[in-house]
Formats: structure tokens, sequence, C-alpha cells
């Protein structure tokens, strides 16, 4: 195969196209050009001709487009879909919608989406990149659903590698909490953005968007800046915040979502002139986030999460004697040893100063003595660490 080329469109979603060599060259067995040419017999020959076909098609497409000619692209894909059928049509389909997301044709391009989907070829970033051409158009509640989608996908252990379902998830997770908050939802938003920086710690891929000419952008231009703002708030860098959502109103000061960012904006000064919050302030938090990451003998990380989940309430009286600014967040940490039964034996709960002595013994306590795992007998004993991200409202 001579040759294949990558690009990163759409908000953040990670979609590959693969423009192919002729028939005749060789593919790797596992890619999309591989799955196409692995039939045999009559109708070996006819996918050969089809996927040759489908190729050159997706060439000239690129030809067109390298020389800013992108209605001739667009229309040249669209005379050739009505011969295609399978993987070759959703090869098609999957070009037209960046294209058409590229012309801002949102609602066409969704369209395109529709119809991968559709054909069966619908997986993480086809999910997440749909989400994004819904959202841009306006429809959130279908936005916020595909994008719920891309999360199903990127979590099916049977598909990629472990980064590459990490990136995924997080692009998918970043996504959702921006359409989750221009929908007027600030609670879910907030959560799913945690859910995104916990996948993404330094925000590495919200910085590469921001970069120009990188391979990895947002639609319409100057939309990133909107992420960027709403991950610093979730961190309570409202210096970083702040910046980020004046970027986004300077660069796209007709947007749909100038409002949403208005009152981010709005809500940034009216905290910087109450002063901030007393030294004795604040309130309790809750529990946002958690997953376990790391979990070694008879008990797998799932089986530790599905435990944690239903008795976190174990938890509720150290979480009310914990006081914490608005719009604050705090990770912890705890680590387990866990016998045959499925009980706790050693707890360490580490947490930053200044709470990592009265609340961490309180969490310590609290595990050791009401926390149970379901394990099969007979069990073995295992070692688990937990991250949980507490935050206010």
């Amino acid at each position: 195969m001579p040759g294949r080329r990558f690009r990163r469109l759409l908000g953040l979603a990670a979609l590959a196209i693969a423009v192919c060599a002729p028939a005749g060259a060789g593919a790797a067995p596992g890619s999309f050009w591989g799955k196409v040419g692995a039939a045999s017999g009559p109708r070996a020959a006819a996918a050969d001709r089809d996927a040759a076909d489908i190729a050159k098609v997706l060439e000239r497409a690129d030809t067109e487009e390298t020389a800013g000619r992108l209605d001739t692209a667009c229309a040249l894909l669209e005379r050739a879909l009505p011969r295609y059928t399978g993987t070759e049509r959703a090869a098609a389909w999957l070009r037209l919608g960046i294209l058409r997301t590229r012309l801002g044709r949102y609602r066409d391009a969704a369209t395109a989406y529709a119809a991968v989907v559709a054909d069966g070829a619908g997986d993480a970033a086809v999910y997440a990149n749909f989400a994004e051409v819904l959202m841009a158009a306006g429809r959130l509640p279908d936005a916020e659903a595909r994008y719920r989608d891309a999360i199903a996908a990127s979590t099916d252990l049977g598909i990629g590698d472990r980064r590459e379902r990490v990136h995924e998830l997080a692009l998918a997770y970043y996504g959702l909490a921006v359409a989750l908050d221009r929908d007027d939802q600030p609670a879910a938003a907030r959560e799913a953005m945690l859910r995104a920086l916990a996948n993404d710690p330094t925000a590495a891929m919200l910085k590469i968007a921001a970069t120009s000419g990188g391979d990895l952008f947002f639609v319409p231009d100057g939309d990133v800046h909107y992420y960027l703002g709403l991950a610093a708030e979730a961190e309570g860098r409202d210096g970083d915040a702040e910046a980020a959502f004046r970027e986004f109103v300077a660069q796209v000061p007709r947007s749909r979502w100038l409002r949403a960012a208005e009152a981010h904006l709005a809500r940034r000064s009216a905290g910087g002139k109450s002063g901030g919050v007393s030294a004795g302030g604040g309130g309790a938090p809750r529990i946002i986030a958690y997953g376990t990451v790391l979990a070694t003998g008879g008990i797998a990380a799932p089986l530790v999460d599905a435990g944690w989940r239903e008795q976190l309430t174990i938890l509720d009286d150290c979480l009310a004697d914990l006081r914490l600014p608005p719009h604050t967040t705090l990770r912890i940490a705890i680590e387990m040893d866990v016998d045959v039964n499925g009980k706790p034996t050693r707890v360490i709960a580490k947490a930053p100063p200044p709470h990592d002595e009265r609340f961490a013994h309180c969490v310590e306590a609290a595990a050791k003595a009401r926390l149970h795992f379901s394990v099969s007998a007979p069990g073995r004993p295992s070692m688990a660490r937990t991250e949980m991200v507490l935050g206010t409202p």
C-alpha cells in the first residue's frame, strides 16, 4: 500500500479517512480496505473493482479539497454515491460528511453521518463527529444522545487498543460536557467534563485542538475555547476559564452559543466582585466521578466500581463535615487490601492538604467498617486503588 492519509476533524472526534491505493496494492488485513477485499470468488472480484473505484473517487475528492474546491469535491461524491453499497457507500458518506462540515452545511453533514450509522459503520469516532455537527446545528438533545453512543462504543473492550479507547472516551465526554452545558444542565456538564479530564488529565487534546494547523480541531473555528473555558471551570482555574470564554466571544461573535459563554463570564465577574469565599465559607461537596485505576487479585476493577456505586453513601458523613468553596473540585485516592470474603482489611485514603488528616481518616474508617465487595467462592485476596473527584456546585 503506497500510503495512507489520516485527517482528524470536527470538534475533537478522532475520525480517520483512508485514501487508499488502486487495486492490486497490498492492504493490511485489519484495515478498511483489507476487509473490503476479504471475500473470495466472483464476489471478491466485484469487491476489488468497487474498492478500486471508491479509492479513486476518494483520491479525486481529496485533490479537489486540497485545492480548496470543496463544492466540487462534494458534487463528485454525491454523483458517485448511487453506484455503491455496503462499506464503499459508507466510506463515501463519511467523506461527504467531513466536506459538508467544512462548508458549514451542518444539517447536510448530519444526514451523511446518519447514513453511515444506518449502513452499520458507526463507531466512536463517527458518533462523536455526528454529535458535533448536530450541536453545531443547534440540536442539543440529539447531540447528547450521539455523544453517549460514542461513549458506549469507546468502552467496548473488544475494539481498538487501550490508548485509542481512552482518547475516544475523553473526546466523547468533552463533547457531551459542552452540549449539556449549552443545554442548561450545568451539574451534568461538570460531571461529564471531569470524566473527560480523568481520561485526559492535562487537557492535552484541547490544547492540540487550539493549535492552528493541527490534525485535531473544532468547527466552527474558535469553538475550542468554549471547551477550554469549561474545563478550566471544572478544575477551579477561574482566571483561565475567564480568558478562554473571552477568547471564544472574540473569535466567534455570531455563535448561537454566545449567550451561554457570556453567562459564564457574568458568573466569573460576580464571583470576583464578591471578594471570593471566606475561609470559613463554602459547602459540602458530593462525589462527582470515580473509577478504579488499579486492581489485582480476585476482584476486577469493574467489580470494585460496582461495589462503590452501591455503597457510596457510606462516605456521606465524611463529606458533610468537609467544606469547599463554590465551583471547586478535590481529587482523592483510596487504596485497599481486600480479603477473600470481600472485606477491606487495610484502607489508606490520600487527600491533598489541608484535608489529608481529618477527612482522610474519616474515609478510611468508614470504608474499613462498612464497605463490602461481592466475591466468588473460593475468593482470593485483592488490592485496589480507586480515585474519586469531589466537587461543589
